[in-house]
């Protein structure tokens, strides 16, 4: 397959959907609606990789299961 992005996220992000990657998924991977990305590389030199991370976790072991989505918004 071809990816338009380079994807080299470390071992250990692409093993295992996290809390942040699975907000990326559900963004739709769209900076402009993460706040993370607002707070933190909006006015930075430095680049988010959580695109790259949730490319390759869905590459490599698919989607988050809907479980999985709101695990961890449940209060």
């Amino acid at each position: 397959m071809n990816y338009k992005y380079n994807v080299s996220c470390s071992e250990t992000l692409s093993k295992n959907w996290t809390p942040t990657a699975i907000d990326c998924y559900n963004l739709g991977c769209r900076c402009s609606k993460c706040n993370l990305y607002k707070i933190y590389f909006s006015k930075s030199a430095n680049k988010c990789k959580m695109k790259e991370t949730v490319i390759e976790l869905v590459r490599k072991i698919g989607a988050p299961e809907p479980e999985e989505e709101t695990l961890f918004y449940t209060h």
